[in-house]
């Protein structure tokens, strides 16, 4: 798991919009809320193929713009992935939201800290998020960061829905 660990450190900042292809992915689970404890879903993106990667699976993160047709797509199963603005990170990006209270789960709790939903530990951890297909058939422009290390170990674990 070290190397995982080692990798989850590159990462690709938010600089400039960055080439996705097909297929696209929405990864996701149900956690509780920080604030309220509200079992909210909370949900990311994992790419296979993104320009300039060498073949690393990746996913994103502070997701500053999307195509309106993932963006409807991601939304019609989870609303509460809105345009935030977070005090934390200091600039807008879509975040998930508590359906309860409105707070905001950001990126950094949901991707940054070992066993936390977008950065599993082991094939297990893995194991407790879904991942579904985003219909998409052309390559794609998003502005995000994006991470790198453990998204094979999503890609290969997640159940598929």
């Amino acid at each position: 798991m070290a190397d995982a660990q080692a990798g989850r450190s590159a990462s690709k900042m938010n600089d400039d919009l960055m080439k996705i292809y097909p297929p696209l992915y929405m990864i996701g689970r149900k956690i509780p809320c920080w604030r309220c404890e509200t079992s909210m879903p909370v949900i990311a993106i994992l790419a296979p193929k993104i320009d300039d990667t060498e073949d690393q699976v990746g996913v994103l993160t502070g997701i500053e713009n999307l195509p309106e047709n993932i963006l409807r797509f991601i939304q019609s199963r989870v609303p509460t992935f809105k345009l935030k603005y977070s005090k934390m990170a200091g600039k807008k990006y879509f975040a998930n939201t508590c359906p309860k209270c409105g707070v905001i789960y950001g990126d950094f709790f949901l991707h940054g800290e070992p066993d936390s939903p977008f950065f599993p530990e082991n094939e297990d951890a893995a194991r407790l998020l879904y991942m579904k297909e985003i219909p998409l058939t052309e390559p794609v422009e998003v502005s995000a960061g994006l991470g790198f290390g453990l998204g094979e170990i999503i890609y290969s674990n997640a159940k598929r829905i």
